[in-house]
């Protein structure tokens, strides 16, 4: 390893000395004007040679620009098999939002086309308008939506007034296809786009049927910041005499390895405490870095295992990194039954870079995650054990926690021993133009300790 970095060390030397000569060339030093322009590309550079999981497939010095923008640069870098690694700015804040997300379906009008509220941010102007998963937004301000002024109206700015639909099933055709369509319902007054942040647990639940207790519970990010609250609902679950969970990650794409190894150790059976969840394979010159994340209700710090046999995994093409990952890690203990869609295909970790002179964060990847029978074979995705598309009845389509919405009933219906009814697909569905989706304030990956 110290040969290896005294490498680095005199290839990294050996640039700066050509920069240094190069600058410095006809008697003039041109050294302080163009570090600041080679300095952040050369931290990169210097980060991604040592903890960088492909580090061998950088090219060499000589052949790289380090005048380029941080996200050029990377890119530069990276390895044909790396789709994790990124270099973000770091914000102040969010930009204004009215906080929903939509996707827009054209009508039988072929230039109109309607927006269907996807999701809603709890706290924002278009919760406090009144807007529900499932809505349709029909006019803005008087204005029918179009292909090219959707975005427009839609985005951030003033206050809105909105002509809200809601989606009609009229039954099936003559060849057993869904028929329906979207009928004006009523006006709301959205406010003012503002800063929003998103929230880990959106919404929650416990219900009866059939003699069940089920909880649920919508979880949007691994964050730290969730994690006492994760423990109270645990306690509350326990409370109620949950027997079976619905764990909602359709809208989680990752984040940290402390809050995966927690809420895991809340979902465990009580015989797995204290084995395998995950195990991180580092690059060889950080080979000393390898180790396990165990299952350990000691450090839940009060929240209470279920002792589940059986977890219902709800997801989407958005399910990311942590979240996979929690559901690899804990198939060899118990029975996980993941209803939805084929997930994102993340088997890799990153970690979080930082360097006081620049307002930037690199985020390289740099370790494997296996379970523990050595398992990582979903860079594919987590297919689903029951295939159904959260849109395909848009009639289904309904606020996040209502029985009737369309994984969260095909959950249940699995809880009860039942065979999930596969939905016809509605046919606006086929009309499908595009989606608006929010950056939001978490962070995505299974991110690890930069030195553990």
């Amino acid at each position: 390893m110290r040969n290896s970095f005294t490498g680095y060390v005199l290839s990294l030397f050996g640039l700066l000395s050509a920069l240094l000569l190069g600058l410095g060339s006809c008697g003039v030093d041109r050294w302080p004007e163009y570090y600041p322009r080679t300095g952040r590309d050369l931290w990169i550079d210097s980060v991604m040679r040592e903890d960088y999981l492909w580090y061998e497939e950088i090219p060499s010095s000589e052949s790289l620009n380090y005048f380029q923008e941080p996200e050029q640069f990377l890119s530069s870098l990276l390895s044909a098999s790396d789709h994790y690694s990124s270099v973000d700015t770091i914000y102040a804040s969010l930009p204004p939002a009215y906080g929903f997300d939509y996707s827009l379906y054209a009508t039988e009008e072929d230039t109109v086309y309607n927006a269907l509220v996807t999701y809603v941010i709890p706290g924002s102007p278009a919760e406090e308008a009144g807007l529900r998963r499932g809505d349709w937004i029909m006019q803005v301000d008087t204005i029918r939506l179009m292909r090219d002024n959707s975005e427009e109206l839609l985005s951030a700015g003033g206050p809105r007034r909105l002509l809200l639909g809601r989606y009609v099933s009229l039954g099936e055709d003559e060849y057993g296809e869904a028929i329906g369509g979207v009928v004006a319902d009523r006006e709301v007054d959205l406010p003012s786009a503002r800063g929003v942040t998103d929230v880990v647990v959106p919404c929650h639940s416990v219900f009866s049927q059939d003699g069940y207790t089920i909880g649920y519970l919508v979880y949007n990010s691994f964050s730290a910041d969730a994690d006492e609250q994760l423990r109270q609902l645990f306690r509350d679950f326990a409370n109620q005499g949950v027997g079976d969970l619905v764990l909602d990650l359709r809208y989680n794409e990752g984040g940290t390895s402390g809050s995966l190894q927690l809420l895991a150790s809340l979902l465990a059976p009580s015989d797995a405490q204290g084995r395998v969840l995950a195990s991180l394979q580092y690059n060889r010159k950080k080979a000393d870095r390898n180790r396990d994340i165990l299952l350990d209700t000691q450090n839940t710090g009060g929240g209470v295992n279920l002792g589940l046999s059986t977890l219902y995994v709800l997801t989407s093409e958005a399910t990311a990194a942590a979240s996979e990952m929690l559901v690899n890690g804990l198939r060899p203990y118990m029975e996980v039954v993941v209803i939805g869609e084929t997930t994102a295909g993340d088997v890799v970790a990153t970690a979080d870079y930082t360097n006081p002179r620049y307002p930037w964060v690199l985020r390289p990847a740099v370790c494997y995650v296996y379970n523990a029978e050595g398992q990582a074979d979903y860079a594919s995705g987590i297919r689903p054990d029951y295939s159904v598309g959260q849109f395909d009845n848009l009639a289904d389509v309904l606020p996040l926690g209502d029985p009737g919405e369309a994984l969260l009933k095909a959950a249940i219906e699995y809880v009860l021993g039942q065979a999930p009814v596969r939905q016809a697909v509605s046919p606006v569905s086929r009309t499908f133009a595009g989606e608006k989706k929010l950056r939001r304030n978490f962070r995505k990956g299974l991110i690890v300790p930069a030195n553990p």
